[in-house]
C-alpha cells in the first residue's frame, strides 16, 4: 500500500515539475494574449499553446519535421502546428508579419503538419492569411514553428 502511494506521489511530483518548467522561466515581454519567456517559448494564454520559432531561414517540410522531431528543448513534446493553430496566430496588421511581434521571423509562410501524398504539404501564408499547398521542397521560403499544448 505504501509502495503504491509513493509511486503516485512521485508521478504527481514529476508531472508538476515538468508542467511548471515554462512557468519558472522569466517573462520578458507581453503582447495581448502572448507571453514571451527568456527561454524563447511564446505562450498563448487564450489557446494554452506554447510556440517555439525555428531557424529563421528557408526550410523544406522534411527538414522542418526532422528539426521538430529532434527537439528535446524544455521537456520535449513539440510538433508541427495544425493549419488551425497557425491561423489562430494571424492578426491582420499585427507586428511585422500579421502575427504577434513576439514570434520573430522574417518569413511570411510557416509549414503545417498537414500533407498531401509524399510530395506536398500545407503552409500558412501570413501575408494574406490563407493556406497554400506547396511542394515539400517549396521555393516559397517557408519557415518552421514548433508547438505544444501547455501541460
Amino acid at each position: 500500500m505504501i509502495r503504491i502511494f509513493l509511486r503516485i506521489l512521485i508521478a504527481i511530483l514529476l508531472v508538476a515539475s515538468f508542467s511548471d518548467a515554462a512557468d519558472k522561466a522569466k517573462i520578458i515581454a507581453k503582447d495581448d494574449q502572448y507571453l514571451s519567456y527568456e527561454n524563447g517559448i511564446i505562450y498563448d494564454e487564450k489557446t494554452n499553446i506554447e510556440w517555439l520559432v525555428g531557424p529563421d531561414k528557408y526550410i523544406t517540410w522534411d527538414d522542418a519535421r526532422a528539426w521538430i522531431e529532434s527537439l528535446s528543448f524544455e521537456g520535449g513534446g513539440w510538433r508541427l502546428p495544425t493549419k488551425e493553430e497557425l491561423e489562430s496566430l494571424y492578426k491582420k496588421g499585427a507586428g511585422e508579419r500579421n502575427m504577434t511581434r513576439l514570434l520573430k521571423t522574417t518569413g511570411w509562410r510557416v509549414w503545417s503538419n498537414e500533407t498531401e501524398g509524399p510530395s506536398a504539404a500545407w503552409y500558412f501564408n501570413f501575408y494574406d492569411g490563407d493556406y497554400t499547398w506547396g511542394p515539400r521542397e517549396s521555393e516559397g521560403n517557408p519557415r518552421v514553428f514548433a508547438v505544444r499544448s501547455r501541460r
